[in-house]
């Protein structure tokens, strides 16, 4: 990675993250690379409440602009009549070129055509239930002439995973298995622009259709997994010029109960699953203390 160009921040959120996505947002704004764009991609529906934290390096857009024409989205209520009628949390896509598609893969799809679209080569996928606890630089994403890629050998025995690895291998043309040596599942992660526009076509070349309607095809696929094997085992790591990490940049915690950790040296973010029933408020205190504490270790 060109240590002088920034990455590019992408983010996909909903009504339903919006008091997570605000404190990321503000938390980006004070800690993120100088010079960093940030990619903001919400329902069109959601455009006017998520307007205000438009501006400056962050840009809002629809998320049907990343997908294309004949993917669309299945009118649903809000948030709050989604709990009561038992619907639902994600959004639902009618696709005019086979089954309806779940939200969290046309999410997926979403991410994977933002990245191939990006701006720079460099693209850093942000959830909104994630936020900077320290300042980020630029050097933290790359090492060795290389941009680093979240890369964590030894997690063969997830089984919620199996499947992912194994549309991996579909999707890709490679030998079936539940399992490619590592897992690429992470918050913060990096990936190369070049990289992604080289997935896709491996996936058309693979499947012998359109990439995006093979990915729609598919029931269960991981994005970070599908870009991690595609890395790892088709192009090579050097070759697709990352540098693999064992080491997060962001302490997660992934479900109620979890004690908060410290956000030590190295890690530059907290995410706190937003399914996790907190206010607004104690989510925000949580963060306030991790700055804290971080500024005093760094």
């Amino acid at each position: 990675m060109d240590r002088a160009t920034p990455p590019t921040l992408i983010t996909l959120s909903f009504a339903g993250d919006f008091e997570c996505c605000r404190l990321l947002c503000e938390t980006a704004d004070r800690f993120a690379p100088a010079g960093a764009a940030h990619l903001l991609a919400v329902p069109a529906a959601d455009i006017p409440l998520f307007r205000p934290l438009a501006g400056g390096r962050r840009a809002l857009v629809p998320q049907e602009d990343l997908l294309p024409g004949w993917l669309r989205k299945l009118p649903l209520p809000g948030p709050e009549w989604r709990r009561r009628l038992r619907l639902p949390r994600r959004n639902v896509y009618v696709s005019f070129r086979g089954r309806p598609v779940r939200g969290w893969i046309a999410q997926q799809i979403m991410k994977l055509n933002a990245a191939a679209g990006a701006a720079t080569d460099t693209v850093l996928h942000l959830d909104s239930d994630t936020a900077f606890v320290r300042p980020l630089p630029a050097g933290a994403l790359s090492a060795d002439g290389g941009v680093r890629l979240a890369r964590f050998p030894g997690a063969a025995d997830d089984p919620m995973h199996a499947p992912w690895h194994r549309a991996a291998s579909a999707l890709l043309g490679l030998e079936p298995s539940a399992y490619h040596g590592a897992d690429y599942i992470d918050q913060f992660v990096t990936w190369r622009r070049a990289n992604v526009r080289g997935l896709l076509e491996r996936i058309g070349q693979t499947t012998g259709r359109d990439p995006i309607e093979a990915l729609a095809g598919t029931r269960d696929f991981s994005e970070y997994i599908l870009y991690g094997v595609y890395c790892d085992k088709v192009l090579g790591l050097a070759a697709a010029g990352h540098v693999p990490s064992e080491a997060s940049l962001c302490e997660t915690v992934w479900s109620e109960g979890g004690a908060i950790p410290e956000v030590g040296p190295g890690r530059y973010g907290l995410g706190i699953q937003s399914t996790i029933p907190l206010s607004p408020e104690a989510r925000r205190t949580i963060v306030a203390q991790a700055i804290g504490r971080a500024d005093v270790s760094s």
